[in-house]
This record gives structure tokens, sequence and C-alpha cells, in this order.
């Protein structure tokens, strides 16, 4: 290897170990800061909970599927199908300029169906769980030589689920219709994979007679695990007649176990050149082929409170994480920094003004605030990001199906401009339908012989 390629190769690797936020706001990737650990995690797949800050431990739906809460699926009221898609704009700032993008994308599929007369419910699904997009670029001085050094990253890991959810002891209603204390318990087996690509290239001008340089990365990871939840609800107020509407309390607890991925990692450093549009291989300055390792992730935890009637709904959250306590153990690969431990506090209201009457008299209005930590820490930095979102879920078909199409918005900030960092903005639009049978139609019903 020549010592002007060393340099030049040992220059790259040092900057992006300084972090990609140093790369201004020149980028048209969806997010810098994915560039960190194993990218942007997702909060939820499912625009119901999306609408409300992410919430849904304490709070059921009878029309909707809670995915990481399988004790909410024994809550059902029908058979649902579910999907949704995002449209997300994101501006991006720095103390040196601004950049604007906007990225769309598929939040996956869920099915949850009711059984054992409303006993017990089954969930499955398939949804994103951490996202990797990026693209920046800056340009520097090298012994008095322009350069342009550029990042690039994608992929993400992708979380199929399937789960039990079931009802452990139900107290008699009361002859006005006090249905007393209830207990839920739920557990899903997901398997977690994907992959993590990075490419980054220091780019000199042909004039100089340099080589340029790329390095090249790609994380396989594979991972089953498991996570469990309770919901434990009972009568705040009680009912003196049938017609009166009381409020119910309700507390969820959910736990995730530590996760240890199987993970195999290739890279590659070459130098080279371009004239006249075309790229040619001058030299391979460094290659690793599919080395094995593991990467362990830590146990997640989660509490929720809520309140609700016949018509409102609150709910308060709180998820801890320690991700400080992540081990990799990966020939040849480690995390850009170092990761920290979150913790993220929700709230959320929900609002329906009546079971019957027009269209908007049967919509559910939500709103939600979510205040946090992401895992990734630059230059010492803790990323600070808080949302607010907002939303609707209209009922389809007139009253005989309990289909529904959900409209949805959020708010948020990530980071900061101080210290040469990034601050995010985006404002998301989320696009949900959830599909149920017709009342008539009996799915998942065993026929009987009259």
């Amino acid at each position: 290897m020549h010592f002007p390629t060393m340099i030049r190769t040992t220059a790259l690797l040092l900057i992006l170990e300084l972090g990609l936020a140093e790369a201004t706001a020149q980028g048209v990737g969806q997010s810098p800061y994915s560039a960190y650990g194993l990218g942007d995690l997702v909060p939820t797949s499912q625009a119901t909970q999306a609408m409300s800050a992410g919430t849904g431990l304490a709070i059921t739906e009878p029309f909707s599927l809670i995915p990481g809460n399988p004790a909410s699926y024994a809550s059902l009221a029908r058979p649902v199908f579910e999907g949704g898609v995002t449209l997300r704009s994101t501006s991006t700032s720095s103390t040196e300029g601004s950049n604007n993008q906007v990225d769309g994308q598929f939040m996956g599929f869920s099915i949850g169906v009711p059984f054992a007369q409303g006993k017990w419910g089954l969930g499955l699904g398939l949804a994103p769980y951490t996202d990797v997009g990026y693209s920046t670029s800056m340009k520097d001085d090298m012994y008095g030589d322009p350069v342009t050094y550029e990042y690039s990253g994608s992929g993400g890991l992708d979380r199929a689920f399937l789960g039990l959810g079931t009802l452990l002891y139900q107290e008699k209603a009361d002859s006005v219709g006090n249905a007393g204390m209830r207990l839920t318990f739920g557990a899903d087996l997901n398997f977690l994979f994907g992959s993590l690509e990075q490419t980054r290239n220091a780019i000199y001008s042909y004039d100089d007679g340099y080589s340029n340089t790329r390095a090249f990365s790609s994380l396989f990871l594979t991972a089953p695990t498991a996570d469990a939840s309770l919901i434990w609800q009972g009568d705040l107020t009680r009912k003196r007649t049938k017609d009166d509407s009381n409020w119910r309390w309700s507390i969820g607890l959910s736990a995730t176990l530590p996760t240890r991925f199987r993970a195999q990692y290739s890279g590659q450093v070459t130098s080279y050149t371009v004239l006249s549009g075309i790229e040619t291989a001058r030299d391979t300055i460094e290659q690793t082929d599919k080395a094995k390792g593991w990467v362990e992730l830590p146990a997640r935890s989660g509490v929720g409170l809520g309140v609700q009637n016949a018509r409102w709904a609150f709910a308060l959250e709180v998820h801890q994480q320690d991700w400080a306590a992540t081990v990799v153990d990966v020939p040849g690969y480690a995390w850009a920094t170092p990761l920290r431990s979150t913790l993220t506090y929700a709230a959320s209201a929900r609002f329906r003004p009546a079971g019957e009457g027009g269209i908007f008299q049967r919509a559910v209005y939500r709103a939600g605030i979510r205040q946090g930590s992401a895992p990734q820490e630059v230059r010492g930095t803790r990323l600070d990001d808080a949302a607010l979102s907002a939303g609707i879920s209209l009922p389809l078909n007139a009253v005989q199906t309990n289909s529904w199409l959900h409209l949805g918005v959020e708010l948020g900030q990530r980071g900061t401009t101080a210290a040469g960092l990034l601050q995010e903005r985006h404002a998301t639009l989320w696009i949900g339908l959830a599909f149920t049978p017709w009342r008539g139609e009996r799915w998942f019903t065993p026929a009987k012989i009259q």
C-alpha cells in the first residue's frame, strides 16, 4: 500500500469515528443519526398507536391489534386485518445550512383473531423494528487539495411476531353492568432480522493524481426473542343504573427479554479512480468476508396507567431500556459511537362522541405527546426527542362493519445545533386501514349443526 493511500484511508475512517453529524445538512437521506447503533428505532407500526404518541399498554382497542402488548389480544371484539403507510417530511439544520427531504414507507401488516368466546386472542404480523437511511457529504482540504467525503447507509431490522393473549380472571358483572375486576396476560414470539449497510467515500480531484477511497460494510443480524404483558382493570366508579356511564382504571405492564443476535459481518476498503464518469478499481486495501459473531441487546420494560369510560380514555406510559449494556462481539466491527440508556414518557387522550349517528359522531379522535431520548450518543451529547401527535379514526361502511380508516399527523424534533450537531424536525402523515368482517359473517367460528 502506498503511503499517501494509507493516510487517506486513515483520515476517512477517523472522520466516520468523529460522527456523521459533522457532515452538515447536505444529505438527501432520512437521518444521519440512523448511522449509529441499529439505526432509528420505529416506535410503532400501527396508525392508532402513532396518533396516541405510541401508547397502548393500559388502554386497549377492540378493533385494532396493539403490537408489543399481547395481553390486549384477548380484548379484541372482532377479527381485524391492519396495514398502514407513512409520508414523512424531515427538515435537518446545522450552523452551516439546512436540508429538506420527503420519504414514504410501508409500515407492515397485522392480523388479530379473537376466539374461545372472547377468552383468547391471537395476533401475528410483520413490521419494521429499526430503520437506516441517510446520504450526507462534506467538503474539506487535505494538504491543500480539495476532498469530498460522502456517507450513505441503508437497511434496518424487521420484526415478525406471533402471540396469544388470554383472559386470566373476570369478575361476574352485576345487574346494572358493573364489569368488576379483569386480568389478561399475553406473550409474543418474535423474530428480528435484517441488514445494516454503510458506504463511505473520500473523493479527490483526478488532476491531483490521488486515488479515491471507499469503505463498505454490511452487518446481517437474526435473532429470536420474546415479550410479555399484563393488563389489570377494575371499576373506578360504579353504575347505579344500566344507563349510567362509569369510569374504569387499568394498569399495563410489559417486558421484552434480552435479545442475542447472530451476526455476520463483511467489509471492504478499496481505492479507485473516476475518469469521464467511468470508475476503475485500483486496489483492495482491506477485506473481511462473513466474519461471524453476536450482538446482545438489553431487556426492555414498560408500565402504563389509564382511565376510561364510554366516551373518553386517558393514558400515561413510561418505557425504559439500558442500551449502554449492549454487547457487540463481531470481529472487525464496532459501534461508531457509544449507546445510552433510554427513558421515554408518553401521554394520550381518546374521545368518541357517540356510538350511533353520523360518521363524525361515531369517529374516534386521538391526541398524544411523547418526550424521551434516543439511544445514540454523538460527541458525548445525548439526543433528546419530543413529538406531538393527533388524528381521527373514521368508521367505514355505515354500521354493518367495524372497519376503520385512520388519518393522523405527528410533529417532532430531535437533536440540537450546538457542538456542531444536527437538529431534525419532522412532520409525518399516517394512513392506516383496519378491516373487519361484516356483522353477519362468522369468520374463524366453527359451523354448528342446528
